[in-house]
């Protein structure tokens, strides 16, 4: 019998991942990794490959997974938000046993192009993949756009990382001088002496203090704060590991735009909802509306916004949101956009007319994101 080679196994596992979601066998009692099913990932990512999903094969059930050339949620979420999930599911699969394929280096080559956004999301979904697996990822560069190395770099990306920290970059480097960035702050639920830390950063990138920084400040530790309270409910059963945020932000001193990201993992609005304090009052609101409408996620995070509170009954919260937007307010200029599940809500003050903007995704967010930006 001739003997094949490795490339043809490879490309016939490839070809075997493809077909393999014909096949619709029901299993009982499989085994699960936070309610979804060895099979369901399997699956999931056989469905994506077929959508463009780029998947190389390693070693036996390792995976590469190739960035696509630009990852940016405005202008091309389906491949962003795709490629983003794929990391969280495959990596899921770290345990020994799991029968099913596991991320095994994910390829920056191709990319180009990453809004601040779509690489604070990305890098969290790879630190969860490293707290995982105990640390030992290795960021390995020599591919990697020169631009994008910078971003990156200056992102405070590569501090994140054990195997990384330290790692210096050549005079040569490109750097785009307008724009200065925000070093990613990662913090576990309750961490709000984190917000300090940021303010102290945004003055290093600002140049100055920032007026109303109460405002914000109250806004942000809002933010963090109902992480511990809503974003991972102790029904899941969840590590203290995995119950992290992550925040950055960045500075345009050509337009003096100053913007800031949220990002957490956890459920996702929506779905924090129904354990509420508001769920009663939110339902009032819409029940002009049809049952279908009150179910999508856009409405209900446009809905929970003009609420003007949240779940909890303490009389010190509950206004974060709005502190934000305010804070909007008081400048004339700036949006508040909130990714959450397969929801976008952005409030947006422009030439001093406000904006409300919704949307339906058809992949949703792996937790909740919000972007805040304004013109100082």
């Amino acid at each position: 019998m001739r003997k094949i080679t490795e490339k043809k196994w490879k490309r016939d596992i490839l070809d075997a991942l493809k077909l393999r979601r014909f096949n619709k066998t029901v299993v009982k009692n499989k085994r699960q990794f936070h309610g979804q099913s060895w099979e369901y990932v399997r699956n999931w990512i056989d469905e994506q490959i077929n959508k463009g999903l780029q998947i190389e094969v390693i070693k036996k059930k390792n995976l590469k997974l190739i960035l696509p050339e630009k990852m940016n949620f405005y202008s091309n979420y389906n491949e962003t938000i795709q490629h983003i999930t794929a990391i969280r599911k495959l990596a899921a699969t770290t345990i020994s046993f799991s029968p099913t394929y596991k991320l095994g280096f994910v390829d920056f080559s191709n990319l180009k192009e990453i809004s601040t956004s779509a690489a604070l999301v990305l890098t969290a979904e790879l630190s969860k993949w490293d707290d995982a697996i105990r640390q030992r990822l290795t960021p390995k560069t020599e591919t990697w756009d020169a631009q994008i190395l910078r971003k990156f770099y200056d992102l405070g990306f590569f501090e994140l990382f054990n195997k990384s920290k330290g790692l210096a970059l050549n005079d040569t480097t490109l750097v785009n001088s307008n724009v200065k960035f925000v070093r990613y702050l990662k913090g576990k639920c309750g961490d709000i002496e984190k917000t300090i830390e940021l303010k102290e950063e945004i003055i290093k990138v600002v140049g100055e203090k920032v007026k109303k920084w109460s405002i914000l400040q109250g806004g942000l530790s809002e933010a963090i704060t109902n992480v511990s309270h809503h974003a991972y409910p102790e029904i899941l059963g969840l590590k203290e590991k995995d119950k992290n945020w992550y925040l950055t932000g960045s500075y345009d001193e050509v337009n003096k735009v100053l913007k800031i990201v949220f990002y957490d993992q956890g459920i996702g609005i929506p779905k924090s909802l129904p354990v509420s304090q508001i769920w009663e009052r939110l339902i009032q609101a819409l029940s002009k509306l049809t049952n279908s409408d009150r179910k999508k996620d856009e409405v209900l995070l446009k809905a929970a916004v003009e609420l003007d509170r949240t779940s909890t009954k303490e009389n010190d919260r509950g206004k974060g949101l709005q502190d934000l937007l305010d804070f909007i307010k008081e400048r004339g200029d700036g949006y508040l956009s909130i990714m959450s599940a397969k929801g976008l809500y952005k409030h947006e003050i422009k030439d001093g007319k406000t904006i409300i903007k919704t949307e339906n995704f058809s992949m949703p967010v792996c937790g909740t994101l919000i972007i805040w930006s304004a013109s100082l």
